[in-house]
């Protein structure tokens, strides 16, 4: 499920929760914990951002030069 953290002022996809944390993270990579209350379930604005954020990472990654 993707969410908005309003704390971070983030999209993020909802990996898991425990208790009053959920753990959050973004296609780059980037995982952070946040408390519940402060995340709520992301418009569908901001469902477009999140996978807009993905293909740019994709993207980004292809034009790397590979690592020696």
């Amino acid at each position: 499920m993707v969410v908005y953290d309003r704390v971070d002022g983030m999209v993020a996809r909802l990996d898991s929760f425990v208790g009053e944390y959920v753990s959050l993270s973004r296609p780059t990579g980037l995982k952070w914990q946040s408390r519940r209350r402060s995340v709520r379930q992301a418009t569908e604005y901001e469902q477009r951002q999140f996978r807009a954020i993905g293909k740019l990472h994709r993207q980004q990654l292809k034009e790397l030069p590979p690592r020696s």
